[in-house]
């Protein structure tokens, strides 16, 4: 039930969708590339800030630091309008507390939420280096197995091969839609 909404990466989404399906994770029927930009502030002013919400048993302050834009999208299950209606509650309050090292870090970075149920999202992942001031990352849903799971019997891990043409997709800046 892939969307029809044209999005820069939505190729890039269903090759990683197929990808993983073809290694053994029929699970993982969809994903959701966001491109990430940091509003304001420095590492250790956000990263102060989520250990803060975290100690507080708050949801992150994500909308205060991060700007996040669909970029792709593919589904079996669900349309880019149904999937975008739950994404406050379908990208959880684990993977949030991770969007500094997403952003931040060098790629490969890869949060799981191990308790992730239904639609929300198993996994959040950066195959590579920012580009141009963003982070491109994909959300993947698989409610039977974790993503851990792909990894411990992928230790190679040929993120070229996942990613494809990322690059040129995360290139094209045109779409004006906040997530969060």
């Amino acid at each position: 039930m892939n969307s029809i909404t044209s999005l820069p990466a939505n190729s890039a989404a269903e090759r990683i969708v197929r990808h993983f399906q073809a290694a053994g994770f029929g699970g993982i029927t969809e994903a959701l590339v966001i491109r990430i930009r940091l509003k304001k502030a420095d590492r250790a002013e956000v990263e102060a800030s989520f250990d803060k919400a975290a100690d507080n048993g708050a949801t992150p302050p994500v909308a205060e630091y991060f700007e996040i834009r669909p970029y792709g999208f593919y589904s079996e299950l669900r349309s880019f309008a149904q999937a975008k209606n739950e994404i406050q509650s379908d990208f959880g309050v684990d993977l949030r507390r991770k969007l500094p090292s997403i952003y931040f870090d060098v790629a490969p970075v890869v949060a799981d939420d191990a308790l992730a149920t239904g639609t929300k999202y198993d996994a959040l992942v950066k195959f590579s280096n920012n580009m141009m001031d963003y982070a491109v990352a994909v959300l993947l849903n698989d409610p039977t197995s974790s993503f851990f799971e792909y990894l411990d019997t992928n230790r190679a891990g040929d993120w070229q091969t996942i990613i494809g043409d990322f690059e040129s997709a995360a290139a094209t800046l045109e779409q004006d839609v906040d997530l969060i």
